[in-house]
């Protein structure tokens, strides 16, 4: 669980100071799913394609921060993370604030290889075989 909760700091360090630290984390083959992936149904593998993904998010947001509040691990090198997140857009300075968000994650050697984004945390305890 540490190691997710390196990630996450790891995370909010390569979008607010441009640091290389979310990279150095991720397994060659990693699949990122975001909320955004969800909205079109893709997804982004492998650390170059995660790259190019925060780059369009630094384009289209001055802020984006994950907030996570509590990890569960649900076995199988698999963490659960409730939290929220917490982004302003560059263009009308929107700012969006979502309090029930959930990621599932999960690594290999240390590293992670796949990342979930979920909008209903039952969803998301479901995927991870637990119940409310």
């Amino acid at each position: 669980m540490e190691t997710a909760r390196r990630g996450f700091d790891a995370f909010n360090r390569t979008f607010r100071d441009g640091t290389p630290d979310l990279y150095e984390t991720l397994d060659p083959e990693v699949e990122w799913v975001p909320m955004s992936a969800l909205l079109m149904r893709t997804s982004y593998r492998g650390p170059a394609e995660v790259r190019q993904w925060m780059e369009e998010m630094k384009r289209d947001w001055t802020s984006y921060e994950l907030r996570p509040e509590r990890f569960v691990d649900v076995g199988d090198d698999r963490v659960l993370v409730l939290g929220s997140w917490r982004a302003q857009g560059r263009k009308g300075e929107a700012l969006l604030d979502f309090p029930q968000a959930a990621w599932l994650v999960q690594y290999r050697k240390g590293k992670l290889v796949r990342l979930r984004t979920f909008t209903d945390r039952g969803e998301a305890l479901e995927a991870a075989g637990l119940s409310e």
